[in-house]
């Protein structure tokens, strides 16, 4: 089976261009001393150049000697950045600085920052800030537009029944959201014949009417956007159910015709509710195959039908899979290229630290922690406890795995857990897994059985 959701590097370089923004919009520094510098594309590198050498002159009239120091600092740092490039070899989106010395107010420490980013679309204006903060807005946005372009489409989702109705929106930034639900108590059919039977059909159809009358006036609520005239925020709505309310709402003028006119889909679900907005998902794949939540579940779906046909199916004591951090990480520090495919969480906060010891041998662990790491550390070198052994290298795995995994051959995949096939895969198989380019022993995996029942015998140990 092809797998849905392809190996895109651009997807990946996105990730790590958002990442990268998360951490600068985080950085403070005293004073206004970090510098936000855009170089438009295609501008005269010359001008720019100039700027910095003004602004550096014009800092020392700065007051404080501390705020003073920094500026220039920052300035500098700038400048030297700029050497790197030439008229000619300026990306043509343009570029973006951001140096400085920020300021940890927790461990009371101070970091220089130095960097350039090329955004994803070209920048038409130049700036020069210099403030407590970096300036980020103008890339989020860019990162909103690259998403949501025009083969990514935003879809409205009405799941309606005799209990209630739910109102959701999936779009490629958020994935599904649900925005409003309503319950309600219908008077259900009876048999109750005589005189009375029609007096009671008629009670329950003004009921059904005036339940649909605040089904449509909620959508159009939710759905419609008053400032801009009565438009739709989404570009199609998907209307499900376990009853035929929903023909009768979409045959009705009740929605008008904003809301109806873009109806694509009627769909039969068995339940109400978050169960039936799943339901509507599933069999709404064909529609919604151009947003990514569509695309990780497939790919999700896939794995998961992969793994249990294989350990089914499996008599000889050999595995074509990884499942969690450490077995994946095992096989990593292989370095024999055995994975071929490895899918991991995009949120992922486990770290990879490397040890080293006296005569330059390496170890490496991977651990949430400092305190996780030297617990599996001390474990690994029982034996030897007198060696010095010190840690060269701390780093998140994940952003390690997005650094190297072409070095590695590697085709990496980042899923989110806004689906319930995502929120599976990071509570039951620990946010990665890997797919083997062969079948290897499940006895290479004994050390790890090892090392956990070491740590429940010290977690005992009085």
């Amino acid at each position: 089976m092809a797998t849905a959701m392809q190996n895109d590097d651009s997807a990946i370089e996105k990730w790590k261009l958002r990442r990268t923004i998360q951490y600068l919009s985080s950085l403070r520094g005293r004073g206004t001393s970090l510098v936000t510098m855009i170089v438009p594309a295609q501008s005269q590198l010359s001008r720019t150049t100039k700027l910095l050498t003004d602004e550096y002159a014009l800092s020392s009239c700065i007051k404080s000697s501390q705020t003073r120091h920094n500026v220039q600092q920052a300035l500098s740092a700038a400048q030297g950045r700029l050497r790197l490039y030439t008229q000619n070899t300026l990306p043509e989106n343009g570029l973006v600085l951001y140096t400085g010395i920020v300021y940890d107010e927790e461990q009371h420490r101070e970091t220089k920052i130095s960097m350039c980013i090329e955004p994803l679309q070209p920048l038409q204006y130049g700036l020069y800030r210099c403030e407590t903060h970096f300036i980020t807005d103008f890339l989020q946005q860019q990162i909103i537009d690259s998403v949501n372009d025009l083969n990514a489409r935003r879809y409205g989702i009405m799941v309606i029944d005799g209990n209630g109705t739910l109102f959701a929106r999936i779009d490629p930034q958020q994935g599904t959201t649900i925005l409003k639900r309503i319950q309600v108590s219908l008077p259900k059919k009876h048999g109750r014949g005589g005189q009375s039977a029609p007096r009671f059909e008629r009670l329950r159809r003004e009921a059904i009417h005036n339940y649909l009358t605040k089904v449509a006036e909620n959508a159009k609520s939710v759905f419609l956007n008053n400032q801009q005239h009565g438009l739709c925020n989404v570009d199609g709505f998907i209307l499900s159910g376990s009853a035929n309310l929903k023909q009768e709402l979409a045959k009705s003028d009740l929605l008008g015709t904003q809301i109806q006119n873009k109806i694509l889909r009627i769909i039969d679900v068995s339940y109400g509710g978050d169960n039936g907005l799943q339901e509507t998902l599933r069999l709404s794949t064909d529609l919604l195959a151009d947003l990514k939540l569509t695309q990780e579940r497939q790919l999700l779906d896939e794995i998961f039908c992969q793994i249990n046909l294989s350990s089914t199916t499996n008599e000889t004591n050999t595995v074509s899979y990884t499942i969690g951090i450490d077995e994946t990480s095992l096989i990593l520090n292989e370095g024999s290229n055995l994975i071929d495919r490895l899918i991991i969480w995009e949120n992922l906060i486990t770290k990879r630290y490397v040890y080293q010891k006296r005569d330059e041998e390496k170890i490496i662990i991977v651990a949430d922690n400092e305190q996780q790491a030297q617990k599996k550390l001390k474990i690994l070198i029982k034996q030897n406890d007198n060696e010095q052994i010190e840690c060269i290298d701390e780093m998140n795995l994940i952003d390690y795995l997005t650094e190297n995994y072409k070095e590695m051959n590697i085709r990496l995949y980042l899923v989110t857990d806004r689906s319930p096939e995502g929120q599976q895969f990071r509570l039951g198989f620990g946010g990665c897994i890997a797919l083997l380019r062969y079948p290897i022993s499940t006895s290479l995996f004994d050390s790890l059985e090892n090392n956990n029942e070491n740590n429940e015998i010290d977690a005992y140990d009085y």
